[in-house]
């Protein structure tokens, strides 16, 4: 999204959220990232805001 890459971890709290305005061919596409804690004391808060997504990517490691 900023054409960077940071190394350092930091863990999402809540939620973290980003937009994005990308042009893409004849249109106009409005990105919007949203990053939930993983921690088992912010799952309640999930729903409320997946309920009108288009999209869900889900991204986790196993390491």
């Amino acid at each position: 999204m900023y054409d960077s890459f940071d190394n350092t971890y930091q863990a999402t709290i809540g939620i973290d959220f980003l937009s994005k305005t990308m042009y893409l061919e004849d249109r106009t596409v409005r990105l919007q990232l949203w990053d939930t804690a993983g921690q088992e004391r912010f799952r309640s808060l999930i729903p409320s805001y997946i309920r009108d997504s288009t999209v869900a990517v889900v991204v986790y490691d196993i390491t």
